[in-house]
């Protein structure tokens, strides 16, 4: 994945970067570690010592927690402008999910002691990362009450309604295996309650994508 990448300009259009002073985007950039990754590749196993956070530049991360039999769960997947590594980083303990590349990406490490540079001259992004950290232990609680609290239904139907929308088509970027994973389902379960979708009229599956037909129909079923 031959990409020439200009750090600081991208940098400067993530809402954690974005409202640096010159001089700060400036050296930050300058410290940051480009890193590629192809489709599958680990960016880190659960273990590895936690230096740093990562911004995806291009691509897709999976971050998932392994099991002992050789199962993983999804726990969030992060796309191009996100962050993923903070806790660990901060609390100076090992990563606790893995990381791995769904398609060919690039990513940017930023390592722990620029972030806390950054932070002691900047109080305004010591908030920004309050903000980001917030954003990750919501959507972890929204995965926990869906799985919880919602049948297997009411899982994808909030699934889809979460994800991007062109005049009502949702784009299944990710495997139905990872999916289902990320709703705490099996890949069987996951194409079943599409298909019961599908018959009820609610929605038409058309090769990698959903086309939603009714969505007041559908937010009636949550």
């Amino acid at each position: 994945m031959a990409r020439t990448l200009d750090i600081r300009g991208l940098l400067q259009q993530l809402p954690l970067f974005k409202n640096l002073a010159e001089r700060q985007l400036e050296q930050l950039a300058h410290s940051c570690e480009q890193c590629r990754f192809d489709r599958n590749q680990f960016v880190f196993h659960r273990g590895d010592s936690a230096s740093g956070l990562y911004v995806v530049a291009v691509g897709r991360i999976k971050l998932s927690i392994p099991s002992g039999q050789g199962q993983a769960k999804v726990v969030e997947l992060c796309e191009a402008g996100q962050s993923f590594g903070e806790a660990g980083m901060f609390l100076g303990l090992p990563y606790l999910v893995e990381a791995q590349a769904l398609e060919d990406s690039l990513l940017i490490r930023i390592a722990r002691a620029e972030i806390e540079r950054t932070i002691d001259s900047d109080p305004s992004f010591a908030r920004r990362m309050l903000v980001s950290l917030s954003m990750h232990v919501d959507a972890m609680l929204r995965d926990i009450e869906a799985i919880n609290l919602q049948n297997a239904m009411q899982r994808v139907i909030s699934y889809l309604l979460a994800q991007p929308m062109d005049n009502g088509r949702v784009r299944l970027v990710c495997s139905k295996h990872v999916v289902a994973s990320k709703l705490g389902l099996t890949p069987e379960t996951l194409s079943r309650q599409l298909h019961q979708l599908v018959d009820l009229q609610l929605i038409r599956v058309c090769g990698g994508d959903v086309q939603i037909l009714d969505e007041s129909r559908l937010k009636a079923w949550l």
